[in-house]
């Protein structure tokens, strides 16, 4: 389904791109470039939002420079009719920083991927046994990072406009 998005709204979404300021009212600031109130900004991203425009806003935390130095990607193989209680589980994890589901092969029978975070190998040891306890699930593997190759930003304004020049067909 195509959104055909108010020029407005384009000039909203692509002044959230770069980072905000780190600052007490940071929506204050870029409210005042784009020429409204901070009350009509965050008005306009919350129906973004709600609109599923925009499906979330947050920070990037760099995990390492807070003290959380070890994280493990877990693979595991949930049960296709258990998935959704997998995820009600981990929602309330704040260890669980990343989850998805793909497609199984049959090479690789995991369909459900964390990446969980601790401040040492053993926390995160823990996590993952809360949760194979939790959901009496047995088969999973366990992907420690040895270190990290990279770590990006991406470009969302740039993406948004390549994505309205394609669906205007440009």
């Amino acid at each position: 389904m195509t959104h055909r998005l108010a020029a407005e709204d384009v000039r909203i979404i692509r002044s959230l791109a770069p980072s905000l300021a780190i600052e007490h009212r940071p929506f204050q600031r870029r409210a005042r470039e784009l020429g409204l109130t901070e009350d009509e900004l965050t008005a306009r991203i919350r129906v973004l939002l709600v609109d599923g425009l925009i499906r979330r806003y947050g920070a990037v935390v760099r995990h390492r420079s807070i003290g959380y130095t070890s994280n493990v990607l877990v693979a595991w193989n949930v049960p296709d009719e258990r998935v959704v209680v997998f995820k009600e589980m981990i929602d309330d994890l704040d260890e669980v920083s990343h989850a998805y589901e793909r497609t199984r092969s049959p090479e690789w029978n995991y369909n459900v991927y964390t990446m969980i975070h601790g401040h040492s190998e053993g926390e995160c040891l823990a996590t993952v046994k809360h949760i194979e306890n939790g959901l009496e699930l047995t088969e999973y593997v366990l992907l420690f990072t040895k270190r990290e190759l990279k770590k990006n930003k991406i470009d969302v304004a740039a993406l948004f406009v390549g994505d309205q020049q394609e669906a205007r067909g440009s």
